[in-house]
């Protein structure tokens, strides 16, 4: 796509903001009609420095670029892919999927002139955004770091841990957190591990973190996780995340930049917080996935599986999950097969390594896996030569590891009981 973009750029003829007449024969203009379309669906990734190619929130470059996105959306290529609402609705769904008649306001406007038309007619929709609005507790890594790619057996990654310390009164509940991301070019992932406050090392300390690729020293236990694309967690009311007053927080970042010069990070997290007398329901984060498996080289289409059995005498409720592989994934799936046999799907979808997302359902639709029923998941790999992002020039077999030229199969899942 990119190629496509920068060759239009290059050979385009049309007007800039400056000389486009105010007027549409069909009265759709960029401002009125295709402004508030790509806030909601394309502005999150296509912005200056985003992951996107592209910055759509400039006109010019929309008006230059029009014809291509259509292409792209008409495709299916764009938006970038989700799980299928048919297995199972989650909230945002409509922010990341893209209707018809969305697509058709695109094609008129072009078809009509691609009319800029006045600015004062923009409806001021608010832009879908992985940044969290109105947070409360912003913590960030306690200095600047430039990743060092020391590590010869791991070339090109580098996991670092930094304490983050909200010096906490009390206890907290979040009930919406998200990560501010710095340097978005360097960021494979990040795991956010809670940690009491009087087990820190002397290493853990130190400002410029440590080396934890395989997650020494990296907490007591999971808070959240986030990948490209990923957009802020938020619960129900009465609903958190407990953070106890004797805790930190463990910030894991993932540095991957192959064959490039270091670059400098400062990333954190944000929170916004409650207090326990607004809670009613505790919510923990609950891993499921495999640790043992091998992805064929030249399979470009091999798929393992797992499974999960309630044994607990609770009731789980579901508020979201967190599909995640690395680049050679292409499909996944979890569903709930119940103790009478009936199933529940919860999500399914084709994977998007630069679209990663937590989805979250609504308070009164939230699968519930009782006792005695199974949460059985899979995920599907390419791993040929048809991958474009294969991470070598050549298929390798591919198992479980931390680096993005291995693979996982997780589904990260906010749970209640």
């Amino acid at each position: 796509m990119f190629a496509m973009l920068m060759s239009l750029a290059c050979t385009t003829d049309e007007p800039s903001v400056d000389d486009t007449v105010a007027v549409a024969e069909d009265g759709l203009t960029y401002y009125a009609d295709v402004k508030p379309v790509l806030d909601v669906h394309c502005t999150r990734c296509h912005f200056d420095e985003g992951l996107g190619v592209g910055d759509f929130t400039d006109p010019d470059t929309v008006t230059s670029f029009a014809e291509v996105m259509l292409g792209e959306i008409d495709s299916g290529a764009m938006p970038p892919a989700v799980s299928d609402t048919d297995c199972h609705d989650y909230r945002g769904s409509g922010q990341l999927n893209i209707d018809d008649s969305e697509l058709k306001i695109l094609a008129d406007w072009i078809d009509g002139g691609k009319v800029l038309g006045d600015p004062a007619t923009d409806p001021q929709v608010v832009p879908t955004s992985g940044v969290l609005s109105d947070p409360d507790i912003v913590l960030m890594m306690p200095e600047v770091y430039t990743p060092a790619w020391s590590d010869e057996a791991n070339p090109g990654n580098e996991y670092r841990c930094f304490v983050l310390d909200p010096e906490l009164e009390e206890d907290v509940f979040f009930e919406a957190m998200a990560p501010e991301v710095d340097n978005e070019s360097l960021a494979h992932h990040i795991v956010l591990f809670s940690e009491n406050r009087s087990d820190l090392s002397e290493e853990q300390l130190d400002p410029q973190g440590w080396d934890c690729i395989d997650q020494s020293g990296a907490g007591d236990g999971m808070i959240a996780g986030w990948a490209p694309g990923m957009l802020p967690v938020e619960f129900p009311a009465e609903t958190g995340m407990k953070l106890g007053s004797e805790k930190v927080l463990i910030l894991q970042m993932h540095y991957f930049q192959s064959g490039a010069e270091p670059e400098p990070d400062r990333s954190g997290y944000a929170f916004r917080t409650k207090p326990e007398s607004e809670v009613k329901e505790e919510v923990i984060m609950f891993p499921l996935g495999l640790y043992s498996f091998n992805v064929p080289a030249g399979d470009d289409d091999y798929t393992d599986s797992g499974s999960f059995m309630n044994s607990y005498p609770v009731d789980l409720k579901i508020h979201g999950v967190f599909p995640h592989m690395h680049v050679l994934g292409q499909a996944y799936g979890a569903s709930i097969t119940h103790a009478d046999g009936s199933e529940t799907c919860i999500v399914e979808g084709d994977y998007d390594f630069d679209n990663q997302l937590t989805y979250q359902f609504a308070e009164d639709d939230m699968p519930v896996v009782s006792n005695g029923d199974s949460i059985d998941f899979y995920c599907n790999w390419n791993n040929s030569i048809s991958n474009d992002d294969l991470p070598h020039s050549e298929p390798v077999n591919a198992g479980y590891g931390e680096r993005t030229d291995e693979e996982m199969c997780f589904f990260f899942s906010l749970v209640s009981y």
